[in-house]
């Protein structure tokens, strides 16, 4: 095969095809990088391009081609035996298993036995755990240590990203620097582990396979030999090790076509690689370029913002998607206040398109971070809405979560023995046994209502955390107390113990500030409870028939569709979120993830960016529209106006002084006073939140909540 075939010939795997898909599939011989855009048909091409090989004359045992799922590969190789049953010879497979393959057959060469086992994640720790244990790497008492599970993270990070261990380790969990040392020791003694007892891990089987072929040249020569074209998809995808694989295998007839969508790489944080698709041209010479540009999947409308999207990136290939689906409705931009108004508004559209016949699972809602989708999981609940989160966790299955949450219920219901078990175990040194002699404690001779206060009697367990737990709960006790300030209350409490508990407590604790934002506009604790904790968000999860909608991280979406699609939190801070505001490559991945979320949308879209949000440090702060939306051409979308209603002052926001045991403090500043700031300028008194905190509205700032000791606040 050394040159495109005549067009009058009737190639079967030509057939059905768009023009751009036809150039791709017929192409002659030789390295063919093919820019499939959303949408644009990329599997049909790769399906039709090994049919098409195998029409040709091609030995279908001689080809190759490589998926990033074996399921992905399965369903492609079906789909080619259904064009030319010829195409059941056809090798296909994921990266992963071919080096496996390779490395069974020619193990000796790496002075590796063929009996080498291989290991899986749960192996890995395990082993990892002796060799601390041997080591001696982790001092008795030491609650600070990295857990196992995250040391094996970071070795497999730092060997897809080949940097060095330090490096991983500053980037991506720097709170666990102090233990440079011990992990740097486990991470040589793991290696060392796997080499006297033939293991190897997954990320193993990449880099054995790579020193296999580039040091056995005559092996190299015959393995690229048989395999006389290779085909690879999701090439953008692929981390800097795969790509040099495939330039080994591929290194005696350059016959590869890499099919990928540069727009669509975002997974950085896995070790992908976006630079592999740019160099491929300059790997392979004379390189055949196709773009595949016709979108058989959205309305034009939608593509037109998405083309917006990605038209300010600065490293892409140019492309303009289109589709002949001209009709439809305009992306829709909507700027409700906060949090709950973007769920509300949300929520109401769902249930018009529910009530107007649309099925539950033609409907998603997708959002950068699983937390994002916390108040709106509450109003599907409501609603009794049936849905499935997909990506991170459900909120109220997050362990944080429930933690934080079980001080909570025990003052709404002391009788949930549940919680005070739970609660009770955060305390050092105690565990099963310890608790529910505490729990014995408060239900001897005691009616429910008295296990708050009969908790002071019991057993002094944990240290002096006994002690503060039994002030918080009196605090939480509180009639006049407001649910934030109660939650408030909690994470104040809680936050030490989350560090001591979790290994990545920087992430929960993230998600730990939400809680207030759900708090807030709550009357009482009991109300909060019966929407929060009492039903929880996956109560009804499968009970409308029919299916269920989707709630996705825009991750876990990509490869996805559906004709009415969501997105949440369109502002600067989460979409972009903050990290990557300071790292150029990691902010053009969130354009690229912004690009993935508007195009999983077939007929309709809406964008909601909420105008202020809850900030635990700093209040109620306004939100920006992220810089991915921000002057878009006139008429690309449709922006409704917002009712936007000022915050009422809470009720607690009296100037009357406040008692704390048998002091009482005055206030410093009258509600509905002026008040001056060094930064925020001018703001109005709106309240205060317990005795050291004060909530203000500046002109220029909106909503804020000080810390009185820290404002240095001056009367206006």
């Amino acid at each position: 095969m050394s040159s495109k075939p005549p067009a009058d010939l009737d190639y079967a795997a030509l057939q059905g095809l768009n023009p751009a898909q036809r150039l791709a599939v017929g192409a002659p011989a030789g390295p063919v990088l093919v820019i499939a855009g959303a949408g644009s048909g990329k599997t049909r091409t790769l399906v039709h391009r090994v049919a098409y090989l195998v029409e040709r004359g091609v030995d279908p045992g001689r080809i190759l081609l490589l998926t990033f799922t074996r399921r992905a590969a399965q369903e492609m190789l079906s789909r080619a035996r259904a064009l030319n049953p010829d195409c059941a010879r056809v090798e296909g497979g994921t990266f992963h298993s071919l080096c496996h393959r390779i490395l069974r057959a020619h193990a000796p060469r790496l002075d590796l036995s063929r009996a080498f086992s291989i290991i899986d994640r749960g192996d890995s720790e395990q082993l990892l755990r002796g060799v601390i244990n041997e080591l001696g790497l982790k001092s008795a008492g030491d609650r600070h240590f990295p857990q196992v599970r995250s040391i094996i993270e970071l070795i497999s990070k730092s060997r897809n990203l080949e940097e060095p261990l330090e490096e991983a380790l500053e980037e991506w969990a720097g709170h666990l620097f102090p233990y440079l040392e011990e992990i740097s020791r486990a991470a040589a003694g793991y290696a060392q582990a796997k080499q006297e007892q033939s293991l190897l891990d997954y990320d193993d089987l990449l880099f054995s396979a790579e020193e296999l072929l580039s040091k056995q040249d005559d092996l190299r020569r015959r393995l690229s030999s048989h395999w006389q074209h290779v085909l690879v998809d999701e090439y953008q995808d692929t981390n800097a090790v795969q790509a040099r694989l495939l330039r080994l295998l591929a290194s005696e007839h350059h016959n590869v076509m890499a099919v990928g969508d540069d727009a669509q790489s975002i997974y950085r944080f896995r070790g992908a690689r976006l630079e592999n698709i740019f160099e491929f041209p300059e790997f392979f010479a004379k390189t055949k370029v196709v773009k595949l540009e016709q979108n058989y999947r959205s309305t034009q409308a939608i593509l037109d913002l998405s083309n917006e999207v990605m038209a300010q990136a600065w490293h892409k290939y140019d492309k303009r998607l289109f589709s002949q689906r001209l009709g439809g409705a305009k992306p829709v931009l909507r700027r409700p206040k906060d949090e709950r108004g973007q769920a509300r508004l949300v929520n109401e559209r769902i249930q018009g398109l529910l009530r107007g016949g649309t099925p539950p699972e033609d409907i998603a809602v997708l959002f950068r971070a699983s937390r994002d989708s916390f108040e709106l999981e509450l109003e599907l609940t409501a609603s009794r809405t049936a849905f499935v989160k997909v990506g991170g966790f459900r909120f109220l299955e997050a362990a944080h979560i429930k933690d934080a949450l079980a001080h909570l219920r025990v003052v709404a219901n002391p009788s949930d023995f549940l919680s005070w078990q739970r609660l009770l175990m955060l305390l050092p040194g105690v565990g099963p046994k310890k608790a529910q002699g505490v729990i014995r404690h408060l239900v001897e001779g005691s009616a429910p209502e008295q296990y708050l206060a009969r908790l002071a009697g019991a057993p002094r367990l944990g240290g002096g955390q006994m002690e503060l737990l039994v002030k918080l709960l009196a605090q939480l006790s509180d009639p006049q107390a407001k649910p934030m300030e109660m939650v408030e209350a909690v994470l104040d409490y809680y936050e030490p113990l989350c560090r001591e508990a979790y290994e990545d407590y920087p992430r929960r604790l993230k998600d730990l500030g939400e809680l207030p934002g759900l708090a807030r506009g709550y009357n009482d604790l009991g109300e909060f409870m019966a929407e929060v904790v009492l039903e929880p968000p996956n109560t009804y999860a499968g009970e409308r028939e029919g299916g269920r909608l989707t709630l996705s991280t825009v991750h876990s979406a990509k490869g996805l569709e559906w004709p009415h699609v969501f997105i949440l939190w369109a502002t600067e801070g989460r979409l972009p979120p903050y990290p990557s505001l300071g790292d150029p490559q990691a902010l053009e991945e969130e354009r690229r993830l912004m690009y993935v979320a508007c195009t999983r949308a077939a007929n309709e879209l809406t964008i909601l960016a909420p105008r202020e949000s809850y900030q635990r440090d700093a209040g109620v702060v306004p939100n920006q529209l992220s810089r991915f939306l921000e002057d878009l051409p006139p008429g690309l979308v449709e922006r409704p106006a917002e009712a936007v209603f000022e915050v009422p002052a809470p009720a607690a926001a009296a100037a009357a002084p406040v008692s704390r045991g048998s002091r009482r403090q005055e206030r410093p500043f009258a509600v509905g006073g002026q008040v001056r700031h060094n930064t925020f300028g001018q703001g109005k008194v709106m309240g205060y939140q317990g005795e050291a905190k004060i909530i203000v509205h500046f002109a220029r700032h909106g909503l804020k909540i000080l810390l009185l000791e820290y404002a240095n606040l001056q009367p206006a």
